[in-house]
């Protein structure tokens, strides 16, 4: 069937540039996991952590801007995943929690399949990192929704009985991922299944919990980190735009269930340095100080890990940067912590973990994940530079060898977004997915079930859907009793064509109900917003509507399927705001206007724009 996204820029071809690889991943560990199960014998669940959470924590210590953190590489630490000799694959950006057992949980994220760009896997050790279990798959897009393209750059945290899980992802096809919104999801347990926010409340659909509303030709908002202290969730972020890349931040009431809801953006965290990498953010309760681990010169022979400091948890600056004991040409780091997203600098499990390569162009994207012990120290007085010379150790035969027998570490469909006309049937074909990503049809169909559908909507029995009557739904697929996703399905009348060109436009609506934007720099850029619509056609396909006049691209307007749409905006008082052909926000004055946007067919919608000076 034919896809049901389209992005209304100058062409709504997909461009799943990772439907293209070929994932590889070797079942990560320490010698854990030589020994693979039969193909159709899905992966038995890691043990359960009895304990999440330390009861030790240190009184509270006001942070003090003359103490500074600085780090050193303690060994060489080990892969805890590599690639085949020549094969595709990563397993990039962990997110690491460890308990007061002494145990672990670790999230990163893989390699996709049929257009999808990244997926989720998870592993637990019982020992302290020495053994790792079989790995799995805990998270993946949700079909026909926001997120339908990837889940990217897991940032785990812990506490109210939930793991959260915050992610990356975008609905716009094209240049590898651009417009990204930030995401996250909940679950009672490290290893799903997780339920995504949706706007409102928890399951279904997922909603951005941070939308980027500014240019759509620019990367977004992405990669969260969070840690929780008396009672206030901290969520760090990227946001890169047109006026430069950042590290945002915003709060919000930890014990409130709702809390992506209500989050308040507390503006510019710190403006990145060099090829400066996403944050990791820890509270190290010794010192009362917010530290932000990232990696620095990214891909290069000269990376190495930047250490930035804040004593009140959003304003940082650099302390240091480490390149001695790491591996170079290594990106997307995450370091170990606890469940809170704190660490006391005697706690046994410090260690980091990133994506790294020989640096060679034939292995771009063939990444292995190594773990370092670090020991982090601080002293008093002016910020110093403790690996002046410092250089990183290149490393190169880091692939695997290829096990004798792949372990499944997901189930799923080709196509997780399943269209049926009322009173017809469909029958499923159920594959599971090796470390490779590559499928397998299930044999023994006895091991495939559903649930957490509405049974009023569809029918199912064994693998065959029958749909009831008009609605959407989601299900909920098991592979035995621990490998599972999630299918959305979508029921139609009869006379309705899904496989129809997107020819006309049924519903046209703001993406944003009202904007402000400021004269001066704020939050270290002039951050000029975009006015972007959101479309339904005719066949129930939809997106985002904005016109592109980039560089490859300057025709207007945009083409669907052949058809013509393009946007015309027109300012109620133009000495107020000027707006784009490409709908960019300049504002002119202080002040308050409306804009109405139109789209070919004459659907149209307004909305308020207002001008301040600067952030008050």
């Amino acid at each position: 069937m034919r896809s049901k996204r389209f992005i209304l820029k100058y062409s709504f071809t997909v461009f799943c540039i990772v439907a293209l690889f070929i994932v590889v991943a070797v079942l990560a560990g320490c010698g854990s996991d030589s020994t693979s199960a039969k193909p159709d014998n899905p992966t038995e669940a890691p043990a359960p952590t009895p304990v999440r959470e330390f009861d030790d924590e240190l009184p509270r210590v006001q942070g003090n801007p003359d103490v500074h953190v600085t780090m050193t590489v303690d060994d060489e630490g080990y892969d805890v995943y590599a690639p085949l000799q020549g094969k595709w694959g990563y397993r990039y950006g962990p997110s690491i929690i460890y308990y007061p057992d002494g145990s672990i949980d670790a999230w990163f994220a893989t390699p996709g399949i049929t257009g999808e760009w990244d997926w989720f896997t998870y592993k637990h050790s019982d020992d302290g990192g020495k053994t790792w279990s079989y790995e799995k798959v805990v998270l993946q897009p949700t079909g026909d929704s926001y997120d339908h393209y990837s889940v990217c750059d897991p940032g785990v945290i812990f506490f109210n009985d939930y793991y959260y899980i915050g992610y990356t992802s975008t609905i716009v096809s094209t240049n590898g991922g651009i417009n990204n919104n930030i995401f996250v999801a909940r679950s009672k347990n490290p290893d799903g299944p997780y339920e995504k926010w949706n706007g409102e409340g928890w399951g279904g659909d997922p909603a951005p919990i941070i939308y980027y509303n500014e240019s759509d030709s620019a990367w977004g908002a992405g990669e969260p980190s969070f840690v929780v202290l008396d009672g206030t969730l901290y969520m760090y972020y990227t946001w890169t735009c047109s006026d430069g890349n950042y590290t945002m931040v915003a709060t919000a009431n930890a014990n409130d269930e709702n809390w992506p809801g209500v989050l308040d953006k507390k503006g510019l965290a710190y403006t990145k340095i060099g090829a400066q990498d996403s944050c990791d953010v820890v509270y190290i309760e010794d010192i009362g100080k917010f530290v932000a681990f990232s990696t620095y010169d990214r891909f290069t022979a000269t990376s190495g890990i930047c250490i930035m400091e804040s004593d009140d948890g959003i304003n940082f600056t650099k302390s240091d940067i480490i390149r001695t004991g790491t591996l170079q040409f290594l990106h997307n780091m995450g370091i170990s912590k606890r469940s809170n997203g704190h660490i006391q600098l005697d706690d046994e499990l410090c260690f980091v973990g990133y994506a790294y390569s020989d640096g060679s162009s034939d292995n771009w994207g063939k990444w292995a994940t190594r773990f370092q012990n670090v020991t982090l120290t601080y002293y008093e007085g002016k910020v110093e530079t403790h690996d002046p010379k410092g250089k990183g150790t290149p490393h190169s035969g880091y692939f695997w060898e290829k096990p004798e027998e792949w372990t499944p570490i997901s189930v799923g469909l080709d196509n997780r977004f399943v269209q049926l006309h009322t009173g017809t049937s469909k029958d499923l074909e159920c594959k599971w997915y090796d470390t490779l990503l590559g499928g397998h049809a299930v044999e023994d169909l006895s091991l495939i079930s559903f649930s957490e559908y509405d049974e009023a909507i569809v029918k199912i029995e064994g693998t065959k859907i029958t749909a009831l009557k008009e609605g959407r739904t989601h299900a909920k697929m098991m592979y035995g009793d621990n490998l599972y996703t999630y299918i959305t399905i979508q029921i139609y009348n009869p006379s309705f064509d899904f496989e129809a060109p997107a020819t006309e436009i049924v519903e046209f609506k703001p993406v944003q109900d009202s904007y402000v934007v400021y004269k001066k720099r704020v939050n270290g850029g002039l951050h000029k917003l975009q006015i972007r619509g959101f479309v339904v056609f005719n066949n129930g396909s939809w997106g985002e509507a904005y016109n592109d006049n980039t560089k490859d691209h300057p025709n207007y307007p945009a083409m669907v399927d052949g058809e013509t749409f393009t946007m015309t905006f027109t300012v109620e008082d133009e000495s107020i705001v000027k707006v784009s052909k490409k709908g960019i926000i300049t504002p002119r004055a202080v002040g308050t206007t409306n804009v109405t946007v139109t789209i070919t067919g004459g659907l149209s919608f307004t909305v308020p724009v207002t001008v301040y000076e600067t952030l008050e």
